[in-house]
């Protein structure tokens, strides 16, 4: 069995750490490394991180002066010795058998990327229900390419965009760290990235993670969405270069539809690039063929936005 690395970011959450320790030791897959990243906290947590690594020599602990969650993650990655990487939020908790069914999964399928299911929950561990996170059900494997297109569909929320429910290959990470400077949806920025490395995502249907919802959570701050889409198109405009780099055509056209209308929600004159955005749109729709089978509609859709990305924009708003 391969060592898996447990990255767990700690800010300020002496209240939740211990449940989130105990679900972690308490793994039914024994060979773990478990990075604990004290990330500058206040409230008591840097000492319960020191306490904990005192009970189970699998557990280390790196103290450093306040970087943020990505700068939190990147120590733990520059930290970890084994095969497979997971992200455990340290307001969060995990079932038993977290670890064994994704290695089991990722090992069984020689798969890069394994995922699984979550339940969201209150602070005392209830379930609960939230519109804004999407599962996906289907015990199922896919190639990148699979992957990018679920990721850029948004129907499903959350599901694919997160690494926090994810066991990933190593190797997966050369070269990749989380951008630092950015308080909320660093995960998006890297996702693509990972998935256009593997070769093999497996899911499975369990709900082996439990995210614990809280008001007072950085990623549950009420945004504008002018503050929202200031942090979420520069992203968008990195992604973009790396999916006309990697020339796969579907993925590139159903992205730049989703820059086209944040652009057009964005308060401000961006004509320009809006003009911009349909030109490229047209070269890529009337150059190369598909990568994957796409829907009819799907091709439909498309074909109106090498007509019109605005007229493209205002049917798919109706819906």
């Amino acid at each position: 069995m391969g060592v898996v690395s447990i990255i767990v970011p700690v800010y300020n959450v002496s209240e939740y750490l211990d449940r989130c320790l105990e679900s972690l030791i308490g793994q039914t897959y024994r060979d773990l490394e478990i990075i604990v990243v004290d990330d500058g906290s206040t409230d008591g947590s840097e000492t319960k991180c020191d306490d904990w690594a005192q009970s189970d020599g699998r557990i280390k602990v790196v103290h450093q002066r306040n970087k943020g969650l990505s700068g939190a993650r990147n120590t733990g990655l520059d930290s970890a010795n084994g095969e497979y990487i997971l992200f455990v939020d340290s307001d969060d908790f995990v079932d038993s058998k977290y670890v064994e069914l994704l290695y089991k999964k990722a090992t069984d399928t020689a798969s890069d990327i394994a995922i699984c299911n979550y339940s969201f929950v209150n602070d005392i561990g209830q379930q609960i229900d939230n519109n804004n996170y999407t599962s996906y059900t289907s015990d199922a494997y896919m190639d990148g390419a699979d992957m990018l297109l679920l990721f850029e569909n948004k129907s499903y929320k959350t599901f694919f965009d997160v690494v926090w429910n994810k066991l990933f290959k190593r190797e997966l990470f050369d070269g990749v760290r989380f951008p630092e400077g950015v308080s909320v949806v660093e995960d998006i920025a890297v996702m693509p990235i990972l998935y256009h490395g593997a070769k093999r995502v497996s899911v499975i249907p369990d709900k082996l993670y439990y995210y614990v919802y809280r008001e007072e959570s950085l990623s549950h701050t009420k945004r504008s969405e002018q503050e929202d889409l200031d942090i979420r198109i520069p992203m968008m405009e990195d992604r973009l270069v790396h999916y006309l780099e990697w020339g796969i055509k579907e993925i590139s056209l159903l992205h730049i539809t989703h820059m086209y209308s944040m652009y057009r929600r964005r308060i401000g004159d961006y004509n320009d690039r809006l003009h911009e955005l349909q030109r490229e749109f047209r070269n890529i729709y009337f150059k190369g063929n598909y990568t994957k089978g796409i829907s009819f509609s799907r091709r439909i859709k498309f074909a109106l936005g090498a007509v019109s990305l605005r007229l493209y924009d205002r049917i798919v708003a109706l819906r």
